[in-house]
């Protein structure tokens, strides 16, 4: 972008004040004044996956990477996520995922072997795992941050990249230092935890060279963390109950066959399903509203990204896949996928103020060389 002092020098010459005024319009400061101006049109992502499509890809890299003790895993991944993100679309233009199968498996060959050296240790030295304790504890954040950057970096939008620009100090922050501090406080901030981890992954991402803002309140996070918390609770503490019940009422003298006569009794059955129901709706409520609090407080240049999560739908399509994928012994998983990820991203909407392609166009890419290839180096993923 020509700044004022050169702009001077050239004023006489009309055609190189006109190229000036051409490239004006792709500047993000003017984007986001135009398009503030605009009224919000409500924009939904599209997921045109099907289960079929997908059944063949997973049943693939099923067996390959069986044949191939696992090897064949990272070609696998980048297979499925290339297929998913072709079939997400933003307005009409799909994603891309860039990621490699090598820096992928050179991602799992290095924790594979992290792993290896631990347990190599503690069978000859059983109290080296004390001493690894601290170093586990500092190693999560920083694979957090390597698999988040990963992540985005090889994720694309209309030719764009996204990118993450989260450190260590900040992973360590929210992951170690907010879980011990919920910890001391017997879980009241728990709530407060949440929001710092959702932040950190999410309010340093960007999109080319523009950051994406992080506004949700932290209430939502409170109310969730507490309330998901008291119905986990009350499930553990209403199966242990209902079990014991059942024992005290069944006959006998040893307390071994009064447990194997209430385990298969009718109210066995009966109990189970409704902790298996019980289960599941929790489970819906803490993903529905950790979701909907997440993604409700995104905002990118003058743009703002909604979630409208049900509890309903989302409990149906868990109850459903599960008795299905238990069913058909697990060859139902990947309908169960598809069926879950269009729910997920089919409730995203973009409440879009301007064009589309013309805030792409203002927001470049970011990247530089050096930064490109020192991140070539580093690029990690762990499957996180």
């Amino acid at each position: 972008m020509l700044g004022a002092s050169a702009v001077g020098p050239i004023e006489p010459r009309p055609a190189l004040r006109e190229e000036v005024f051409v490239s004006e319009p792709i500047r993000v400061p003017a984007v986001g004044a135009q398009a503030a101006a605009e009224p919000a049109r409500s924009i939904p992502l599209e997921f045109r996956a099907s289960g079929g499509e997908y059944f063949r890809i997973w049943i693939v890299n099923l067996l390959l990477s069986v044949a191939t003790l696992g090897v064949y895993s990272a070609w696998a991944k980048v297979r499925r996520l290339r297929y998913f993100y072709g079939n997400t679309s933003l307005d009409g233009v799909v994603f891309d995922y860039h990621g490699r199968p090598l820096a992928i498996l050179k991602g799992r060959l290095i924790a594979f072997g992290a792993y290896g050296v631990f347990y190599a240790a503690t069978q000859v030295f059983p109290l080296a795992a004390i001493g690894f304790f601290p170093l586990f504890a500092l190693g999560v954040p920083w694979i957090i941050m390597k698999s988040r950057r990963f992540q985005l970096r090889m994720t694309s939008h209309r030719g764009i990249r996204f990118g993450f620009d989260g450190d260590y100090a900040g992973a360590l922050k929210a992951y170690v230092g907010w879980p011990l501090l919920a910890a001391f406080t017997l879980y009241l901030m728990g709530g407060r935890m949440l929001w710092e981890q959702v932040r950190y992954l999410l309010g340093n991402a960007r999109y080319g060279s523009e950051p994406v803002r992080f506004t949700a309140p932290r209430g939502p996070f409170h109310r969730m963390f507490l309330v998901s918390t008291a119905l986990f609770a009350l499930i553990i503490v209403g199966a242990f109950a209902a079990f014991t019940a059942l024992v005290a009422a069944q006959e006998g003298e040893e307390l071994s066959e009064r447990i194997l006569a209430a385990m298969t009794s009718p109210a066995a059955l009966g109990c189970g399903a409704a902790l298996f129901l019980a289960w599941f709706a929790a489970l819906a409520y803490y993903q529905k509203e950790l979701l909907n609090a997440s993604f409700d407080g995104l905002e990118l240049g003058p743009h703002r990204l909604e979630s409208h999560l049900a509890f309903a739908p989302l409990f149906g399509i868990y109850v459903s896949n599960f008795l299905a994928i238990v069913l058909t012994l697990g060859l139902y998983s990947p309908w169960a996928k598809v069926r879950q990820t269009k729910y997920q991203l089919e409730s995203l909407r973009v409440a879009a103020r301007g064009d589309l392609d013309g805030f792409a166009a203002g927001a470049g890419d970011g990247t530089d060389a050096i930064g490109e290839e020192i991140g070539d180096f580093f690029d990690l993923d762990f499957g996180l």
